[in-house]
């Protein structure tokens, strides 16, 4: 089911957070993802692509991602990887989570969990 409203789909999980999250800068197939979110991560998040797939099949049946135009064949096998982008409302509801993370942050830093 699809929402206009970036605010529905959160919280989002740290899964679908880090998968967003490594489509910013453009394109990827599943396995660069699913790379990418463990890089990024730190090793703390990890999807196998049977996982991955699963997931990637709900955000793009929600309307957060999209297969890109382009394909890219693999080397080697000759077998089409399909690729996948953000959408609009996929990339706004990345910010919004950022901005529910980032205030959340804030009002710990602010209490006396970090205090003297």
């Amino acid at each position: 089911m699809k929402h206009d409203d970036p605010l529905e789909y959160l919280p989002l999980s740290a899964t679908d957070f880090q998968l967003l999250l490594s489509l910013t800068d453009g394109e990827l197939h599943g396995y660069a993802i699913s790379k990418s979110v463990r890089e990024a991560s730190g090793g703390q998040v990890r999807i196998g692509l049977g996982s991955l797939y699963r997931v990637v099949a709900r955000l793009l049946n929600s309307g957060l991602l999209e297969e890109s135009e382009s394909e890219e064949t693999a080397a080697g096998d000759g077998q089409t990887r399909r690729k996948y982008c953000l959408t609009a409302l996929g990339r706004g509801v990345l910010r919004a989570e950022v901005s529910r993370l980032s205030e959340a942050l804030a009002l710990a830093r602010s209490s006396q969990l970090f205090g003297e």
